[in-house]
């Protein structure tokens, strides 16, 4: 006789994901749907999980993912999953993997191959986010995947990486596959404004732009300009840039860097003031003062006009290096100088190609080691292995990542590209926030530093990125939605916060259960690939 349910979740601990305090209760499912909470009989329950003393939420929804660099060739990576997201919001930093302009698919392969193992590179051989979803359905995921297009990508495949403003044929043909990115159920467009060629377009471009999104109904996601000197500047042009082209907008992975201490107290009430104006306006925030790149973002951004292989011919160039050693040194209006906002001993290299034991050194000890002036060694290794290399910088002020992440305005994203614990990507030394980003909100800055509740914590996470993204099916633990959950211990959760050794399972984490069935048990993923493509929904073309 067949069970009325596939799963009961019993005597939970019940938060909700819409920032409400916890409640006690079931949660039955049926077919991969919730059909009930509160009081459910174990008896009419296929399998039943007994939550007693533990805190049961949606899975987490990650509003700023670069999942879909790996999405079409690993389906099951488990550093997302392991740490309880269920869904992941990619393409971000306009650096997404579509749309694919057939005569410059190389200049695009090439520019994303650091983030990319050689060993899982896929073939680019699709032309647009119809085409590259449904090859994620067909294959499967480890996590649901809503796919932002890439500015960047947009321009790539029109203009290439030239720094000028499109001619009108130039701007019309990218609205043009704009257009179709978000026809094919992209929920919105990315920019990444200090990565080549996002850093060569000016605000009119992005207006434009974003005005053929919000006739969709999509989402405005930029990596802004700066996030230092120019940071006021930079938060005040993508609120420009919204509110010209009616365009919702996210503010990506907001921080300050140290030298600019106390800036968040500005940006963050020039965001209130632009909601008080009726612009809808909110950002997401990683829980870690240290980021995470490219290689080549050390560069001043001439050097990489043209693209990778004229990037390195300026590298071979005596004259060109003498002056990118003299710029690392200065203040370059338009240019977030790093090595000098960081300094050589405060850059981590994450991946290599050439020289596996520079992987988990600072650029100061490789230079050390090689007995070269530290800038000598950053453009060699820039050039031996062709700009392919990965970055951790730890260069942000924890007052203001303290202060962003608890102002309301503010969801928790990883900003992670995903890898695995072990296997063909488990290479180099990522950063933590690939396997602990959500455990370590909970953990560290709800728990112990009590910057907000749980309840607020898990909206952060959950409902809010949900609803932000029109992903009306999840983030709640309500009847009739996806039942995507995560089982923990709120005394012991955390995640992992250790830049040499940042593979670590994050601790308290029971379960994750995707789509009513338990993919994660005690901290193992059991490598499911039941995740599909998102595609907007809901929010038809005005």
């Amino acid at each position: 006789m067949s069970k009325t349910y596939d799963l009961v979740i019993k005597n939970a601990r019940i938060y909700d994901g819409s920032g409400a305090p916890w409640h006690s209760g079931d949660i039955a499912v049926k077919e991969g749907r919730i059909t009930g909470v509160g009081k459910v009989s174990a008896a009419e329950a296929a399998r039943v999980i007994d939550a007693e003393g533990r805190a049961v939420c949606p899975g987490f929804v990650d509003p700023h993912s670069h999942a879909d660099c790996i999405a079409l060739t690993v389906s099951d990576g488990d550093s997302k999953i392991a740490q309880g997201v269920t869904t992941d919001v990619a393409g971000q930093c306009g650096l997404s993997l579509t749309p694919v302009g057939r005569e410059r698919a190389d200049l695009l392969r090439d520019y994303l191959k650091p983030f990319i193992p050689k060993e899982v590179m896929p073939g680019f051989d699709w032309t647009h986010a119809g085409e590259f979803m449904d090859r994620i359905d067909k294959n499967g995921h480890a996590t649901d995947i809503a796919i932002m297009t890439g500015h960047g990508t947009i321009r790539i495949a029109v203009m290439g990486f030239d720094d000028r403003k499109p001619t009108d044929s130039e701007m019309e043909q990218m609205k043009k596959l704009l257009s179709q990115e978000m026809e094919d159920g992209c929920v919105g467009v990315s920019s990444g404004l200090i990565y080549p060629p996002g850093c060569f377009a000016g605000t009119p471009e992005l207006v434009e732009l974003c005005k053929c999104v919000a006739s969709y109904g999509g989402i405005y996601a930029t990596h802004m300009r700066s996030e230092s000197a120019d940071l006021l500047s930079a938060v005040k042009e993508a609120i420009a840039t919204a509110e010209r082209s009616g365009c919702r907008l996210q503010i990506s992975h907001h921080k300050v860097m140290n030298d600019y201490k106390g800036l968040s107290d500005e940006t963050l009430k020039l965001m209130e003031e632009a909601r008080a104006r009726g612009l809808d306006v909110t950002c997401d925030v990683y829980p870690y003062t240290a980021g995470s790149t490219l290689i080549s973002a050390l560069l001043p951004q001439w050097a990489k006009e043209g693209g990778v292989e004229k990037m390195l011919t300026r590298l071979v160039s005596k004259e060109d290096r003498e002056r990118m050693k003299s710029d690392f040194r200065s203040d370059v209006p338009g240019w977030d100088n790093f090595i000098k906002g960081a300094g050589y001993g405060k850059i981590l290299i994450c991946s290599a190609v050439k020289d596996p034991l520079v992987v988990g050194k600072t650029l100061q000890a490789i230079a050390d080691e090689q007995g070269k002036a530290p800038d000598e060694a950053l453009l060699d290794l820039l050039l031996s292995d062709r700009g392919e290399n990965t970055v951790v910088i730890d260069s942000q002020s924890d007052y203001d990542n303290v202060n962003i992440i608890k102002h309301p305005l503010a969801m928790i994203g990883s900003d992670s590209i995903p890898t695995s614990m072990t296997g063909r990507i488990a290479t180099g030394k990522p950063h933590p926030r690939c396997f602990g980003t959500f455990p370590r909100a909970l953990g560290h800055f709800s728990r112990d530093k009590g910057l907000f509740p749980l309840e607020t914590a898990i909206w952060k996470m959950t409902g809010y990125p949900a609803w932000r993204y029109g992903l009306g099916d999840r983030g709640l633990i309500e009847q009739g939605l996806i039942a995507d959950f995560v089982i923990f211990d709120p005394k012991t959760i955390d995640g992992a916060n250790d830049y040499l050794n940042p593979r670590q399972v994050p601790k308290g984490l029971d379960r994750v259960i995707k789509n009513g069935v338990v993919v994660v048990e005690n901290g193992r993923y059991l490598g499911q690939t039941l995740g599909k493509t998102v595609r907007r929904f809901g929010m038809n073309r005005k």
